[in-house]
């Protein structure tokens, strides 16, 4: 029997490539797609799969999150998480999340299916060459990426749902944990990172 997989990614082309690659492969059979965490969440319940491929950056939506949803929903699914953000610091926090690998979109679709190949036999990523970065906890990091975007403190407030003052404390510690300065560094630091992961120009 084929291992069936769902995909979730929110990049249209991207995601109709996956698909295509996974389907061509004898092993392998996609039992839906996704662009949303609930449209996921929804389909991984009404068809069961196997494994998920997991894209950690779905518009404003928490990919870990969602990692973590799916895990808790199916303990026995195998997840690969997928990412063009840097796998330093992305790595580690998707396998805490439950992820069994990390694979980077500069990798390829090939990686992919390596990847779900190697979950099915339970093996897991170690992930190595991790940065200052990771040390950030997950709501830091998704912090400093919308910091990265050029967002506001109440910008930010109103995407991640919390109050102008959690953010702001969330700004403290990770200029303490980046050895930043003051907020003009935190900044520029941010805009920096979100241009080296592609996501300003």
């Amino acid at each position: 029997m084929p291992m069936n997989v769902l995909v979730v990614d929110d990049h249209p082309l991207f995601r109709v490539g996956v698909v295509a690659t996974l389907n061509n492969e004898p092993d392998v059979s996609v039992c839906g797609q996704a662009a949303d965490a609930a449209t996921a969440l929804a389909l991984a319940a009404q068809s069961q799969p196997d494994a998920a491929v997991v894209d950690l950056l779905l518009n404003d939506e928490d990919g870990l999150r969602l990692v973590r949803d799916l895990r808790k929903a199916h303990p026995r699914l195998k997840i690969v998480a997928l990412s063009m953000l840097d796998p330093g610091v992305y790595a580690p926090k998707a396998l805490q999340a439950g992820a069994s690998f990390f694979v980077s979109k500069q990798e390829g679709p090939a990686a992919i299916v390596t990847a779900l190949r190697r979950a099915a036999a339970n093996e897991r990523d170690h992930p190595a060459g991790l940065t200052s970065m990771a040390d950030l906890s997950e709501r830091e990091l998704q912090v400093f990426l919308q910091l990265g975007l050029g967002r506001s403190t109440q910008e930010i407030a109103t995407t991640l749902g919390v109050s102008a003052k959690t953010v702001e404390s969330h700004r403290e510690n990770i200029k303490t944990k980046l050895d930043l300065p003051h907020a003009n560094a935190l900044v520029a630091r941010a805009a920096l990172w979100a241009r080296g992961q592609g996501l300003v120009h």
